[in-house]
């Protein structure tokens, strides 16, 4: 919700009357963030309080914008400088305020349907066609191992009755489901569908159902800022690739990861098979032209990293 018109006013004025020492500050502090968002060696922690820090910037910056947009029109000293362009100003002011109302409003729309609607749905309701089989024991058993690994309590966990390999979890009637497909396990060894699970595990041991749901907020409540809509996906990749190792740490490795991406890399039209959640959404290879916008990362990417840790 960057002020359009009252930024390149306070610019102006900034080149009037000197350089303004809070925006120099709120300059050095954004390229900071982005320097360790982008360039922190495989800290994908730190990496998304980085991505997250910036979304806060942007949204002090536009606060402290409003305030000096407020403060210049009352006290007319820009008015008094430019009187031409009063209007002009008056008007983008207007437009900027029902921007900001418009974005926060929309936020919290979002935030009570995710909340109080989405979450509380039932699985079948979610999802209608897909048709849900009692977990087999030795499932129910990985997923009680991983859990106990990782620290949490352990959560529901369904087959689905479908044969593309998937995993992914899932929130509804306020619990967390993990679910595997057949074909998964058709597809991988014991070994490699435990690593898939350990995938979703991870997911819930970093609380990343809760970071990305702050993301997705910000980016809706800053729709008018470009920046929202790179920094979203960028925070959601991050929380693969961390994701991605904090499984390899339950499983004892990266071997078994590495395997199961390899394997389900060959299987055909994944992409349009699986939900947004699922671990191995995108290991197709496929490269997109606008791949900053891209909420997974790459298979490339993600099997170089995971090297990268077997070698250390």
């Amino acid at each position: 919700m960057i002020p359009l018109i009252p930024r390149y006013f306070i610019f102006l004025s900034s080149l009037m009357f000197g350089p303004s020492r809070p925006a120099l500050i709120t300059m050095s502090v954004v390229a900071a963030a982005a320097v360790l968002a982008f360039f922190l060696p495989r800290s994908f922690r730190r990496r998304t309080v980085a991505l997250l820090g910036m979304f806060g910037l942007m949204l002090a910056d536009s606060v402290l914008l409003v305030g000096a947009t407020v403060y210049f029109m009352l006290t007319r000293e820009p008015a008094d400088l430019m009187e031409s362009s009063r209007g002009f100003f008056e008007l983008f002011h207007h437009v900027n305020f029902w921007v900001n109302t418009l974005g926060v409003v929309a936020a919290g729309c979002v935030a009570i349907f995710i909340v109080f609607g989405k979450s509380r749905v039932s699985f079948s309701k979610a999802f209608p066609q897909t048709r849900f089989l009692e977990a087999t024991t030795e499932v129910k058993e990985m997923i009680a191992r991983l859990a106990s690994a990782a620290g949490i309590a352990a959560p529901d966990v369904c087959l689905i009755d479908s044969g593309v390999p998937s995993a992914f979890t899932v929130r509804a009637n306020r619990r967390y489901l993990v679910t595997v497909s057949v074909g998964l396990l058709e597809s991988l060894e014991e070994s490699e569908v435990e690593a898939c699970l350990a995938h979703e595990i991870a997911h819930l041991k970093n609380n990343d159902f809760a970071v990305r749901f702050l993301a997705t907020l910000a980016k809706v409540a800053l729709f008018a800022r470009p920046l929202s809509y790179i920094l979203e996906p960028a925070v959601y990749r991050a929380r693969e690739f961390l994701a991605d190792s904090t499984a390899a740490r339950l499983v004892g490795g990266p071997d078994a990861l590495i395997s199961a991406f390899s394997k389900l890399r060959e299987s055909s039209n994944l992409e349009s098979a699986l939900p947004n959640s699922a671990c191995v959404c995108g290991l197709n290879g496929r490269r997109r032209l606008f791949g900053i916008f891209d909420k997974h990362p790459a298979l490339e990417d993600r099997l170089r990293i995971l090297r990268e840790m077997k070698q250390n």
